[in-house]
């Protein structure tokens, strides 16, 4: 890995100079941004959001991801849900995995083929549920229902503390916001939480425009606004029940955030994070460069693997960690590793 210098507001780690990308990486961004995001240029309607979603899930997602797993749906007090989790295997960690898809899609192959790799590296088994979507249910469904499965959980005798909380995108914020209305609650708190270039705070998603997409190799214009005209126009911007970073970070357990370098939603982790800190939560950053939104879930992309690998040297660290014990200071040099931006 390159030398690694840690930038002036100490909130990351930058390699110089940046390594090159792997040609599938390099092949990725191409399709991203010559066929993806020109899908839906301007105005979007929910239905052609949709549609694009059906077929990345099956591009992207493909259909032979479960080899080795088994998939189980399940009622959780109402909610549907299904477990992953390794044919043949007994586990007592569990991933409460919350996928994202802007609070309004789902894609099942892609979010369980993503939730597999998690399980076979960690170990565990991943309970997914899925939870209310916008626009027929507005936050903060969602929210309530991502706690209500973590209720489940417990009441069906698993140890919070074999419980690690991972998302991606929207289902990053699910991530935080889950995490402190446990905290409120009083209920025993996970381990800790793992986020894929997540959401974190609603004003600052409404604050975003058409020039905030021009280096996002994936999202354009399109899928912002509707975004902000479905979900986020109908939720109060500095309301702590649906914004995680309108309220406060303090008391968590350890939180990793991965977001690529380019992303629109890049600002989202780095507010999150240094809130996180700023409360005294334990919090690591990894921007890795050039990366596209939820480069984890591409299963065939080195850099995909390479990241998922470094969840599972966090969770390691810190998943069984007396975390409450953990005094914020900036990392020592064994430490930047894991608070590097990769390339």
């Amino acid at each position: 890995m390159a030398v690694e210098q840690i930038s002036t507001n100490f909130d990351t780690v930058f390699p110089s100079p940046p390594a090159r990308l792997s040609w599938k990486a390099r092949g990725l961004l191409t399709f991203y941004r010559h066929v993806v995001k020109k899908m839906l240029p301007g105005h979007v309607e929910l239905a052609d959001a949709k549609a694009m979603m059906v077929k990345l899930d099956r591009w992207l997602g493909g259909s032979g991801g479960d080899s080795g797993f088994d998939r189980k749906s399940v009622g959780a007090n109402g909610l549907a849900a299904e477990w992953i989790s390794l044919r043949g295997t007994h586990t007592k960690r569990v991933i409460l995995y919350l996928h994202g898809g802007g609070f309004m899609l789902s894609t099942p192959h892609l979010h369980g083929r993503l939730a597999a790799r998690l399980c076979k590296l960690l170990g565990a088994k991943a309970f997914l549920p899925h939870y209310r979507l916008a626009p027929d249910h507005p936050l903060p469904a969602a929210h309530e229902d991502c706690l209500a499965a973590y209720r489940w959980l417990i009441v069906d005798g698993h140890d919070a503390a074999n419980i690690i909380l991972a998302g991606d995108s929207a289902g990053g914020m699910l991530v935080l916001s889950t995490m402190q209305r446990i905290r409120d609650a009083g209920l025993p708190l996970p381990a800790c939480g793992v986020m894929f270039s997540p959401g974190s705070c609603v004003d600052s998603m409404r604050e975003l425009d058409a020039q905030s997409t021009l280096a996002d190799p994936m999202i354009g214009p399109g899928m912002l606004e509707l975004l902000q005209r479905v979900v986020v126009s109908h939720v109060g911007p500095y309301d702590p029940a649906i914004s995680p970073c309108a309220g406060s970070l303090h008391g968590l357990p350890p939180l990793l955030f991965q977001a690529g370098s380019t992303e629109m939603l890049l600002f989202q982790s780095r507010k999150a994070f240094a809130l996180a800190r700023a409360g005294g939560t334990y919090a690591e950053l990894q921007v890795w460069s050039e990366m596209p939104h939820v480069w984890q879930a591409v299963h065939w992309l080195p850099e995909a693997e390479q990241a998922l690998a470094c969840v599972a040297d966090f969770v390691t660290r810190l998943g069984g960690a007396d975390w409450q014990g953990i005094e914020y200071k900036l990392p020592d040099a064994a430490a930047l590793q894991s608070e590097a931006t990769f390339s």
